[in-house]
């Protein structure tokens, strides 16, 4: 663990009052604030890179940073740098070898539990880190395909970029609302891959128009029109030519295996932005995440995100909740009031932290819920920036 010590260029007594009267309030400790040298993380590709060339590759990359690279225990494809250094011009990083991204982002993807078949949904997806370790754990070897969703255009074409850059094939991109999108998972994209696997274009126009005749035929007559309307399909922000037709039929297919949702929150627990507002003005952060109106909206935004993956989780499925906040109300008070609303959820403990040092739970004002296998990280007990993660089980109603 890192000792604690009183930046030269930061102290506590720069943070503005609003902020501090906001920790207090959050009963966050000022201290996470004068944390030395957090480290940053990387994550190589693990779908095109063996042990071996992962190693090369952390070899070459320390030799171009001058500095020691080191793996993340229990988090594959993961390692550790210095947190000062800067990785946009080193040779693996301009070729696609390896990719910026939090440690808590990667956790929470593995908290999803990624199967080759499964259809995933990420209800807040940018800056699209997650998309990419996500896609290279589905592979290529199965049926499965991402779903990524963001309010913002600018946001969303970040992610564009990413998947484009990291060759991304079976993610499409949605710039919507996460609380309102209901587009359902792709309904036919196994026959799709089987299709194509044998170069048979033509079979794949034929079984898309086929399939449409065949379901509009399943349905009453009110329906038909509805079904064949182009205009109820909702057009991908972008999206590869397998998923962009999909017929988003879903009578069939509804539901998504894995929803993760790493929600909007005050960003508090991010220790780098927190210090970047300090060198450049708080005007900004006061303005976007501690104006009153702001934080008293974010905890119905919180909820609304989760109930609307809920709504869009197979039984059985996993949904993980995720924040780069430290405050108590965005975290085990979400996941408290989530609980405690609906009996078939099941709290699971989050997997590949036995080799962490996590921080303890702060009591939900929903007292008579167990929140005990949610988790929590800050810079005084891990060594990272503050996050929280949530896994949380979809039972049958019968259960």
């Amino acid at each position: 663990m890192n000792t604690i010590l009183k930046s030269p260029s930061f102290s506590l007594s720069n943070l503005p009052s609003s902020f501090l009267k906001f920790l207090k309030t959050s009963e966050i400790d000022p201290v996470v604030y004068t944390i030395q040298n957090l480290p940053r993380y990387i994550r190589i590709n693990l779908f095109q890179y063996n042990e071996h060339s992962q190693l090369q590759i952390c070899k070459e990359l320390e030799e171009q940073i001058g500095t020691k690279i080191w793996p993340v225990k229990g988090i594959d494809g993961f390692f550790g740098l210095d947190g000062n250094c800067r990785i946009v011009d080193c040779k693996a990083y301009k070729e696609g070898k390896i990719f910026g991204i939090d440690l808590s982002s990667g956790i929470a993807v593995y908290a999803l539990d990624i199967r080759p078949n499964d259809h995933i949904l990420d209800l807040c997806c940018a800056p699209g880190a997650k998309l990419c370790m996500m896609s290279d754990i589905l592979g290529t070897k199965g049926s499965g395909t991402i779903t990524g969703v963001d309010i913002s255009r600018d946001r969303a074409s970040t992610c564009r970029s990413l998947l484009k850059k990291y060759k991304i094939s079976r993610a499409r991109l949605f710039v919507a609302d996460g609380t309102t999108f209901n587009v359902p998972a792709p309904t036919f994209f196994e026959q799709i891959m089987q299709m194509i696997s044998k170069d048979d274009q033509r079979k794949l126009r034929e079984h898309y128009a086929s399939t449409s005749e065949e379901m509009a035929k399943t349905r009453s007559q009110e329906k038909h029109d509805e079904l064949n309307d182009k205009s109820q399909r909702v057009k991908p922000f972008w999206a590869p030519k397998i998923l962009r037709n999909d017929p988003q039929i879903s009578t069939l297919y509804p539901f998504y295996d894995k929803v993760i949702v790493d929600a909007e929150c005050t960003h508090d627990g991010s220790i780098v932005h927190i210090l970047k507002y300090n060198k450049y003005g708080w005007d900004k952060f006061e303005k976007n995440f501690l104006n009153s109106d702001r934080i008293n909206n974010l905890w119905d935004l919180q909820r609304n995100l989760l109930k609307n993956g809920w709504t869009l989780l197979k039984p059985g499925g996993i949904l993980v909740y995720s924040t780069c906040s430290l405050s108590h109300k965005q975290n085990e008070d979400v996941i408290g009031w989530f609980l405690s609303h609906y009996p078939n959820s099941k709290l699971e403990p989050i997997p590949n932290i036995n080799n962490m040092t996590v921080a303890p739970l702060k009591k939900s004002r929903y007292i008579d819920v167990d929140i005990s296998n949610a988790v929590r990280f800050d810079p005084i007990y891990s060594n990272t920036s503050g996050f929280f993660v949530a896994r949380i089980r979809k039972l049958p109603y019968d259960n």
